[in-house]
Protein backbone atom coordinates (compact mmCIF):
# COMPACT_ATOMS: atom_id res chain seq x y z
CA UNK A 1 0.00 0.00 0.00
CA UNK A 2 1.35 3.19 -0.75
CA UNK A 3 0.61 6.95 0.85
CA UNK A 4 -1.39 7.54 -2.16
CA UNK A 5 -3.93 4.70 -2.15
CA UNK A 6 -5.74 6.15 0.56
CA UNK A 7 -5.36 8.51 3.89
CA UNK A 8 -1.71 10.08 3.90
CA UNK A 9 -1.55 11.11 7.43
CA UNK A 10 0.87 13.64 6.13
CA UNK A 11 0.23 17.50 8.13
CA UNK A 12 -1.43 19.05 4.97
CA UNK A 13 -3.95 16.37 5.10
CA UNK A 14 -5.24 17.18 8.79
CA UNK A 15 -4.05 20.74 9.33
CA UNK A 16 -4.77 24.31 7.59
CA UNK A 17 -1.65 26.75 7.35
CA UNK A 18 -3.38 28.39 10.51
CA UNK A 19 -3.52 25.74 12.47
CA UNK A 20 0.25 24.31 11.38
CA UNK A 21 2.02 27.74 12.03
CA UNK A 22 -0.09 27.84 15.15
CA UNK A 23 1.12 24.10 16.89
CA UNK A 24 4.46 24.03 15.16
CA UNK A 25 5.90 27.36 16.05
CA UNK A 26 7.86 27.06 19.14
CA UNK A 27 8.02 29.56 21.56
CA UNK A 28 10.81 30.91 23.75
CA UNK A 29 8.95 32.19 26.55
CA UNK A 30 7.18 28.82 27.04
CA UNK A 31 10.55 26.84 26.28
CA UNK A 32 12.41 28.85 28.84
CA UNK A 33 9.69 28.80 31.66
CA UNK A 34 9.56 25.19 31.30
CA UNK A 35 12.80 24.38 31.44
CA UNK A 36 13.51 26.54 34.40
CA UNK A 37 10.79 25.01 36.54
CA UNK A 38 11.79 21.56 35.83
CA UNK A 39 15.75 22.38 36.47
CA UNK A 40 14.48 24.21 39.83
CA UNK A 41 12.73 20.74 40.63
CA UNK A 42 14.84 18.73 39.79
CA UNK A 43 17.75 20.44 41.78
CA UNK A 44 15.17 20.62 44.64
CA UNK A 45 14.67 16.84 44.86
CA UNK A 46 18.40 16.15 44.72
CA UNK A 47 18.73 17.99 47.54
CA UNK A 48 16.17 16.62 49.31
CA UNK A 49 17.65 13.24 48.33
CA UNK A 50 20.63 13.79 50.22
CA UNK A 51 20.25 16.77 52.29
CA UNK A 52 20.46 16.38 56.22
CA UNK A 53 17.15 14.67 56.37
CA UNK A 54 15.62 11.37 57.90
CA UNK A 55 16.42 7.96 55.39
CA UNK A 56 12.73 8.28 54.65
CA UNK A 57 12.34 11.47 53.43
CA UNK A 58 15.73 11.10 51.09
CA UNK A 59 13.89 7.97 49.36
CA UNK A 60 10.78 9.63 48.91
CA UNK A 61 13.04 12.81 47.32
CA UNK A 62 14.99 9.76 45.27
CA UNK A 63 11.90 9.17 43.71
CA UNK A 64 10.79 12.13 43.14
CA UNK A 65 14.23 12.99 41.45
CA UNK A 66 13.45 10.14 39.19
CA UNK A 67 10.35 11.93 37.84
CA UNK A 68 12.29 14.94 37.15
CA UNK A 69 15.12 13.00 35.45
CA UNK A 70 12.59 11.90 32.90
CA UNK A 71 11.03 15.45 32.69
CA UNK A 72 14.07 16.80 31.87
CA UNK A 73 14.79 13.93 29.01
CA UNK A 74 11.40 14.79 27.30
CA UNK A 75 12.80 18.45 26.88
CA UNK A 76 15.99 17.10 25.24
CA UNK A 77 14.09 14.70 23.05
CA UNK A 78 12.48 18.10 21.57
CA UNK A 79 15.63 19.98 21.36
CA UNK A 80 16.96 17.13 19.02
CA UNK A 81 13.81 17.26 17.38
CA UNK A 82 15.20 20.86 16.59
CA UNK A 83 11.29 22.10 17.51
CA UNK A 84 11.66 23.15 21.26
CA UNK A 85 13.12 26.43 20.86
CA UNK A 86 12.77 28.81 18.30
CA UNK A 87 16.79 28.56 17.40
CA UNK A 88 19.09 25.86 15.98
CA UNK A 89 22.17 26.68 19.01
CA UNK A 90 19.97 27.09 21.85
CA UNK A 91 18.25 23.50 20.97
CA UNK A 92 21.42 21.72 20.77
CA UNK A 93 22.61 23.75 24.04
CA UNK A 94 19.74 22.64 26.25
CA UNK A 95 19.46 19.25 24.50
CA UNK A 96 22.80 18.85 25.87
CA UNK A 97 22.18 19.95 28.91
CA UNK A 98 18.95 18.25 29.66
CA UNK A 99 20.42 14.93 28.57
CA UNK A 100 23.09 15.31 30.57
CA UNK A 101 21.30 14.25 33.58
CA UNK A 102 20.16 10.69 32.41
CA UNK A 103 23.59 9.91 30.39
CA UNK A 104 22.35 10.39 27.09
CA UNK A 105 24.16 11.40 24.07
CA UNK A 106 22.41 14.03 21.94
CA UNK A 107 23.48 12.51 18.38
CA UNK A 108 24.10 8.86 18.94
CA UNK A 109 20.07 9.84 20.19
CA UNK A 110 19.40 11.32 17.20
CA UNK A 111 20.52 9.03 15.20
CA UNK A 112 18.48 5.89 16.49
CA UNK A 113 15.30 8.08 17.40
CA UNK A 114 14.47 10.38 15.00
CA UNK A 115 16.43 8.64 11.84
CA UNK A 116 15.72 4.87 12.72
CA UNK A 117 12.31 4.92 15.18
CA UNK A 118 10.61 8.07 13.29
CA UNK A 119 11.79 7.53 9.61
CA UNK A 120 10.92 4.06 9.68
CA UNK A 121 8.52 3.81 12.71
CA UNK A 122 7.07 0.35 13.10
CA UNK A 123 9.03 -1.46 10.32
CA UNK A 124 10.99 -4.52 11.54
CA UNK A 125 14.56 -4.50 11.12
CA UNK A 126 14.83 -0.60 11.28
CA UNK A 127 13.12 0.44 14.13
CA UNK A 128 14.54 -1.15 17.56
CA UNK A 129 11.63 0.76 19.79
CA UNK A 130 10.00 -2.63 21.18
CA UNK A 131 10.09 -4.42 18.20
CA UNK A 132 8.43 -7.90 18.55
CA UNK A 133 9.97 -11.45 17.51
CA UNK A 134 8.05 -13.93 15.29
CA UNK A 135 7.19 -17.17 16.67
CA UNK A 136 9.64 -18.59 13.77
CA UNK A 137 11.93 -16.45 15.38
CA UNK A 138 11.38 -17.20 19.04
CA UNK A 139 11.43 -20.77 18.31
CA UNK A 140 14.99 -20.42 17.02
CA UNK A 141 16.50 -18.56 18.90
CA UNK A 142 18.52 -19.99 22.36
CA UNK A 143 16.94 -20.48 25.65
CA UNK A 144 18.81 -17.35 27.25
CA UNK A 145 17.26 -15.32 24.24
CA UNK A 146 13.65 -16.78 24.65
CA UNK A 147 14.16 -15.96 28.41
CA UNK A 148 15.07 -12.26 27.79
CA UNK A 149 11.64 -11.80 25.14
CA UNK A 150 9.66 -13.40 28.08
CA UNK A 151 11.56 -10.92 30.37
CA UNK A 152 11.33 -8.12 27.89
CA UNK A 153 7.29 -8.79 27.18
CA UNK A 154 6.48 -8.90 31.41
CA UNK A 155 6.27 -6.65 34.04
CA UNK A 156 9.90 -6.67 34.85
CA UNK A 157 10.90 -5.11 31.59
CA UNK A 158 9.45 -2.48 31.94
CA UNK A 159 12.16 -1.60 34.48
CA UNK A 160 15.38 -3.05 32.44
CA UNK A 161 14.41 -3.11 29.14
CA UNK A 162 15.20 0.29 28.23
CA UNK A 163 18.70 0.03 29.56
CA UNK A 164 19.36 -3.19 28.52
CA UNK A 165 18.00 -3.13 24.87
CA UNK A 166 18.80 1.29 24.46
CA UNK A 167 20.33 2.99 26.52
CA UNK A 168 23.55 1.14 27.52
CA UNK A 169 24.16 -0.29 24.21
CA UNK A 170 23.22 2.36 22.23
CA UNK A 171 22.74 5.89 23.62
CA UNK A 172 26.21 6.31 25.58
CA UNK A 173 29.12 5.30 23.82
CA UNK A 174 29.09 5.05 19.67
CA UNK A 175 29.54 1.00 19.48
CA UNK A 176 26.13 -0.19 18.07
CA UNK A 177 26.53 -1.88 14.32
CA UNK A 178 24.77 1.54 12.98
CA UNK A 179 26.83 3.98 14.32
CA UNK A 180 30.08 2.44 14.97
CA UNK A 181 31.66 3.40 11.61
CA UNK A 182 30.76 7.16 12.16
CA UNK A 183 32.13 7.25 15.50
CA UNK A 184 34.26 10.54 14.90
CA UNK A 185 30.49 12.08 14.70
CA UNK A 186 29.38 11.17 18.15
CA UNK A 187 33.34 11.21 20.09
CA UNK A 188 32.19 14.36 21.78
CA UNK A 189 29.22 13.81 22.77
CA UNK A 190 29.75 10.67 24.34
CA UNK A 191 32.62 12.37 26.08
CA UNK A 192 30.31 14.45 27.58
CA UNK A 193 28.35 12.11 28.67
CA UNK A 194 30.74 9.71 30.20
CA UNK A 195 33.13 13.00 31.75
CA UNK A 196 29.37 14.63 32.72
CA UNK A 197 28.05 11.45 34.75
CA UNK A 198 31.73 10.95 36.42
CA UNK A 199 31.17 14.51 37.37
CA UNK A 200 27.58 14.46 38.70
CA UNK A 201 28.00 10.72 40.52
CA UNK A 202 30.99 12.61 42.52
CA UNK A 203 28.96 15.58 43.31
CA UNK A 204 26.05 13.04 44.67
CA UNK A 205 28.62 11.08 46.85
CA UNK A 206 30.57 14.25 48.15
CA UNK A 207 27.41 15.96 48.85
CA UNK A 208 26.12 12.90 50.64
CA UNK A 209 29.22 12.18 52.67
CA UNK A 210 29.21 15.74 53.65
CA UNK A 211 25.60 15.83 54.59
CA UNK A 212 25.56 12.31 56.04
CA UNK A 213 28.94 10.96 57.56
CA UNK A 214 27.52 7.98 58.78
CA UNK A 215 26.47 6.51 55.68
CA UNK A 216 28.69 4.05 53.65
CA UNK A 217 29.34 5.80 49.81
CA UNK A 218 27.31 2.74 48.90
CA UNK A 219 23.97 4.01 50.28
CA UNK A 220 24.73 7.37 49.30
CA UNK A 221 25.37 6.39 45.72
CA UNK A 222 21.94 3.62 45.61
CA UNK A 223 19.83 6.19 47.18
CA UNK A 224 21.18 9.36 45.07
CA UNK A 225 21.67 8.02 42.10
CA UNK A 226 20.93 4.49 41.17
CA UNK A 227 16.92 4.56 42.34
CA UNK A 228 16.04 7.96 40.56
CA UNK A 229 18.09 6.37 37.45
CA UNK A 230 16.27 3.29 38.02
CA UNK A 231 12.54 5.15 38.13
CA UNK A 232 13.73 7.44 35.03
CA UNK A 233 14.40 3.87 33.01
CA UNK A 234 11.06 2.18 34.40
CA UNK A 235 9.08 5.46 32.92
CA UNK A 236 11.05 5.41 29.68
CA UNK A 237 10.21 1.59 29.33
CA UNK A 238 6.78 1.65 30.25
CA UNK A 239 6.05 5.18 28.54
CA UNK A 240 7.63 3.50 24.90
CA UNK A 241 6.03 0.34 25.35
CA UNK A 242 2.35 1.64 25.68
CA UNK A 243 3.49 4.55 22.53
CA UNK A 244 3.91 1.13 20.29
CA UNK A 245 1.95 -1.68 21.89
CA UNK A 246 -1.27 -2.14 21.57
CA UNK A 247 -3.28 -5.14 19.64
CA UNK A 248 -4.48 -2.38 17.25
CA UNK A 249 -1.16 -1.61 16.52
CA UNK A 250 0.95 -3.38 13.74
CA UNK A 251 4.45 -3.88 12.91
CA UNK A 252 5.93 -4.56 9.17
CA UNK A 253 9.12 -6.56 7.49
CA UNK A 254 7.74 -5.78 4.24
CA UNK A 255 8.42 -2.41 2.52
CA UNK A 256 5.19 -2.66 0.52
CA UNK A 257 3.28 -3.31 3.39
CA UNK A 258 4.11 -0.20 5.37
CA UNK A 259 3.07 3.00 4.78
CA UNK A 260 3.76 6.17 7.02
CA UNK A 261 -0.12 6.54 7.86
CA UNK A 262 -0.41 2.75 9.01
CA UNK A 263 2.47 2.84 10.88
CA UNK A 264 1.89 6.55 12.56
CA UNK A 265 -1.61 7.27 12.54
CA UNK A 266 -2.65 3.78 13.18
CA UNK A 267 0.29 1.75 14.43
CA UNK A 268 0.92 4.80 17.60
CA UNK A 269 -0.91 5.07 20.51
CA UNK A 270 -3.11 8.30 22.22
CA UNK A 271 -2.84 7.26 25.68
CA UNK A 272 -5.13 9.61 28.17
CA UNK A 273 -4.25 9.51 31.83
CA UNK A 274 -6.44 12.52 33.50
CA UNK A 275 -5.37 12.05 36.76
CA UNK A 276 -1.44 12.68 35.71
CA UNK A 277 -2.27 15.91 34.03
CA UNK A 278 -0.88 17.78 36.63
CA UNK A 279 2.57 16.25 35.80
CA UNK A 280 2.55 18.32 32.41
CA UNK A 281 5.15 17.69 29.99
CA UNK A 282 4.44 13.65 31.16
CA UNK A 283 0.90 14.18 30.39
CA UNK A 284 1.94 15.20 26.96
CA UNK A 285 4.31 12.73 25.90
CA UNK A 286 1.40 10.23 25.93
CA UNK A 287 -0.27 11.77 23.14
CA UNK A 288 2.21 10.09 21.14
CA UNK A 289 0.14 9.48 17.54
CA UNK A 290 0.41 13.54 17.20
CA UNK A 291 4.10 13.14 17.58
CA UNK A 292 4.60 10.72 15.28
CA UNK A 293 2.51 12.55 12.97
CA UNK A 294 4.20 15.63 12.96
CA UNK A 295 7.66 15.62 15.12
CA UNK A 296 8.33 19.34 14.80
CA UNK A 297 5.43 20.23 17.36
CA UNK A 298 6.73 21.03 20.45
CA UNK A 299 5.57 18.99 23.26
CA UNK A 300 3.84 22.35 25.00
CA UNK A 301 1.75 22.18 21.88
CA UNK A 302 1.12 18.45 21.85
CA UNK A 303 -2.19 18.72 23.35
CA UNK A 304 -3.68 21.04 20.72
CA UNK A 305 -2.26 18.95 17.71
CA UNK A 306 -4.04 15.75 19.31
CA UNK A 307 -7.40 17.65 19.43
CA UNK A 308 -6.82 18.45 15.80
CA UNK A 309 -5.27 14.58 14.71
CA UNK A 310 -8.32 13.07 16.02
CA UNK A 311 -11.02 15.71 14.94
CA UNK A 312 -9.59 14.42 11.69
CA UNK A 313 -8.77 10.87 11.69
CA UNK A 314 -11.44 9.59 14.41
CA UNK A 315 -11.34 5.89 15.84
CA UNK A 316 -8.78 5.25 12.87
CA UNK A 317 -6.03 6.69 16.04
CA UNK A 318 -5.88 4.00 18.80
CA UNK A 319 -6.74 5.68 21.87
CA UNK A 320 -7.64 4.63 25.35
CA UNK A 321 -7.68 5.86 28.84
CA UNK A 322 -5.34 4.15 30.96
CA UNK A 323 -6.36 1.50 33.81
CA UNK A 324 -4.22 -1.14 35.01
CA UNK A 325 -7.18 -3.62 33.76
CA UNK A 326 -5.54 -2.44 30.70
CA UNK A 327 -2.36 -2.20 30.98
CA UNK A 328 -1.72 -6.24 32.16
CA UNK A 329 -4.09 -7.06 29.06
CA UNK A 330 -1.70 -5.40 26.22
CA UNK A 331 1.26 -6.78 28.38
CA UNK A 332 -0.60 -10.01 28.10
CA UNK A 333 -1.55 -9.46 24.65
CA UNK A 334 1.58 -8.19 22.91
CA UNK A 335 4.39 -11.20 23.01
CA UNK A 336 4.89 -11.91 19.70
CA UNK A 337 3.71 -10.79 15.98
CA UNK A 338 2.68 -12.82 13.28
CA UNK A 339 4.08 -10.98 10.31
CA UNK A 340 2.49 -12.65 7.65
CA UNK A 341 -1.23 -13.11 8.95
CA UNK A 342 -0.37 -9.33 11.08
CA UNK A 343 -1.66 -9.64 14.44
CA UNK A 344 0.08 -9.96 17.78
CA UNK A 345 -0.28 -13.85 19.07
CA UNK A 346 1.11 -15.14 22.93
CA UNK A 347 4.38 -17.09 23.17
CA UNK A 348 2.66 -20.36 21.56
CA UNK A 349 1.16 -18.44 18.26
CA UNK A 350 -2.49 -17.49 19.09
CA UNK A 351 -3.97 -14.70 18.29
CA UNK A 352 -4.37 -11.67 20.77
CA UNK A 353 -5.44 -9.27 18.31
CA UNK A 354 -7.27 -8.20 15.32
CA UNK A 355 -5.25 -8.96 11.98
CA UNK A 356 -4.70 -5.43 10.33
CA UNK A 357 -6.86 -5.67 7.41
CA UNK A 358 -9.78 -5.66 10.86
CA UNK A 359 -8.16 -2.30 11.32
CA UNK A 360 -8.35 -0.93 8.44
CA UNK A 361 -12.20 -1.27 8.75
CA UNK A 362 -11.94 1.90 10.49
CA UNK A 363 -12.26 4.65 8.52
CA UNK A 364 -11.22 8.55 9.36
CA UNK A 365 -13.95 10.95 9.87
CA UNK A 366 -12.97 13.02 7.42
CA UNK A 367 -12.62 10.50 4.60
CA UNK A 368 -16.04 9.03 4.60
Amino acid sequence: MSDTQGPTGRPFEWLSEADRLAIETPSWRKGAIIALVHFAAYFATLYGTLGPFPLWVNLLSSIANGFCLGLLFIIGHDCVHKCYFPNLRANQIMGRLTFLPTGHSASLWETGHNRFHHGKTNFKGVDYVWAPMSLEEYRAASPFRRFLERHNRGILGQIFNYPISIWIPKIILPIAPETRAQWRRYFWDSVLVVVGQALIITAILTLGKMWHPERSLLTIFAVGWFLPMLIWNFLASFSFFLHHAHEDTHWFDKAEDWSFYRSCIEGTVHMEIKELKWLGLYFNVMEHTAHHAMSTIPIYNLDHASRLLKAHYGDAVTTYRFTFKDYWRILKACKLYDFENRHWTDFEGRPTGPALEDRRGMIPAAAE
